[in-house]
């Protein structure tokens, strides 16, 4: 049976340690997608691993803090509201002076986690959206590091550290516990997942530091090499390092010794950024196996279309006119690829004539989902840009993407984007004219055959853009009627 929380609103506040997280998630595919997204920085965990308390003034706070989301979650009329604390709560042995009068206020329990209810939630998140994954996922929070060891997207094992960013470390006695933990990342299959804030402003520094072209942190990938560049500068200079959020700068260095320590006992060579959290597993802990086994990127995609598709059933016949094309590169690949591309045929329909290459190509790159990779983003963006472009001669691609796509990606993006530019004007849109259409290619012709009455669509805008597309593939272009 189908659970309530997949089919409305749903509000998840996260009381770390460090900061207080309010996010009001829609359904969005199988993927939580934010509606609201709020941090407010109240370090209710400040001094609790020595003390053992909660201070009077975190606490209180804390709580001004929850009133107000209390008040949003009033306004907003949310049924379901998912209330989770984390390492502070845990550890507290005063917690209940939170916890009671934080009840009360948002009319809800909290669940206080267990460090492995944690560090599973956390791979529930990231394996959702990151379904094969291998190697080792760190989630370092204000008050406590989780990592978990994942072999093709299973959990095999983990762990809950008492160490997080607010809690001055002996790195000595840290690096004890990791190496006790024997974990390694002996394969280039194999990679570190840095999950939580203080990875995420790691990725800031190192795209500032080399002028990385998408601003989109999740799926950022490093070499532990560079990384620990990165790592020993902000160590050595107590967190005042260009690039670095303002409110990471006072615990960074805490942070960068822990992520120095387990990225380096982990023999890890890549780390990949994650923008996937607790509150992500969360939501999708409520969701159905079946969907969860779904394709990331086909789900977003799938979702985008509803509510962008002129015609109802225009991706289907996209992808089914287009299959031929499949087979100038790894047609495994490009066919997941071509379906992704014809299911966002209409991203920017009902923008400007002028600047929908543009628009089309943005609104890719900056799509607020973890669901696809940076090559993905990058290979799509520069498809629909040639979808969308207007000139016979084509208009250069603005975006640099070198260090993204092989020169490969370039070329198959541009002639898969030509295609959807050829299809769409030939049948405007509507899927039963482009039903009479058939193509196909070989190794020296493309062949495009109208069926039955279907001569009358040949006009010559649609001519040109089919000769242009034929003359990129480097074939002589066939016309059947």
């Amino acid at each position: 049976m189908e659970n309530s929380i997949e089919k409305g609103k749903v509000a998840v506040i996260d009381i770390g340690s460090n900061s207080l997280r309010f996010v009001i998630f829609d359904r969005y595919g199988r993927y939580p997608y934010p509606l609201f997204n709020e941090r407010i920085t109240c370090r209710l965990g400040e001094g609790v691993q020595k003390t053992k308390k909660l201070k009077k003034e975190r606490i209180q706070q804390s709580l001004e803090t929850i009133k107000r989301f209390s008040k949003i979650i009033e306004k907003a009329e949310l049924e379901t509201v998912l209330a989770i604390g984390t390492a502070a709560l845990r550890l507290a042995e005063n917690a209940k002076d939170f916890i009671v009068p934080a009840e009360k206020y948002l009319s809800n329990k909290i669940r206080i986690l267990s460090g492995t209810e944690e560090a599973n939630l956390v791979a529930l998140g990231l394996t959702a959206n990151i379904p094969k994954a291998n190697g080792i996922i760190a989630d370092l929070g204000g008050g406590s590091l989780e990592l978990v060891k994942i072999e093709n997207g299973k959990r095999i094992d983990s762990v809950s550290l008492n160490f997080g960013h607010l809690i001055d470390i002996e790195e000595k006695n840290f690096k004890k516990i990791i190496k006790k933990l024997k974990w390694k990342n002996d394969s280039e299959n194999q990679f570190f997942y840095g999950v939580g804030g203080s990875f995420r402003a790691l990725g800031l520094v190192f795209k500032q530091k080399n002028k990385y072209p998408l601003n989109i942190l999740h799926g950022l990938n490093i070499s532990s090499k560079k990384a620990n560049r990165i790592l020993n500068k902000i160590i050595k200079l107590d967190g005042n390092v260009k690039g670095l959020p303002q409110s990471r700068k006072p615990t960074m260095s805490n942070a960068a010794k822990i992520m120095r320590t387990v990225i380096k006992a982990t023999d890890s060579k890549k780390i990949i950024i994650s923008g996937t959290s607790v509150r992500e597993g969360l939501v999708l802990e409520n969701i159905s196996l079946k969907k969860l086994k779904h394709d990331p990127l086909i789900s977003t995609c799938e979702e985008i279309a509803k509510h962008s598709e002129r015609f109802e059933g225009l991706s289907s016949s996209l992808e089914n006119f287009l299959l031929p094309m499949v087979s100038i590169g790894d047609e495994k690949e490009l066919s997941r690829l071509l379906k992704a591309s014809c299911l966002l045929a209409d991203i920017a329909w009902n923008e400007h004539t002028s600047s929908r290459n543009i628009i089309a190509a943005e609104k890719i790159l900056l799509l607020p989902t973890n669901s696809l990779t940076h090559r993905e983003r990058a290979w799509l963006a520069k498809t629909l840009f040639h979808r969308y472009n207007r000139p016979i001669e084509l208009v250069k691609f603005p975006f640099k993407f070198k260090s993204i796509l092989s020169m490969e990606d370039k070329f198959t993006s541009l002639i898969f984007g030509l295609s959807l530019r050829f299809s769409m004007a030939a049948c405007a849109g509507l899927p039963e004219l482009l039903n009479d259409l058939k193509l196909e290619l070989s190794d020296d012709h493309l062949k495009v055959v109208f069926l039955g009455n279907t001569k009358t669509l040949l006009v010559d805008h649609v001519y040109e853009k089919l000769n242009l597309l034929a003359s990129y593939l480097g074939r002589e272009m066939i016309i059947e009627i």
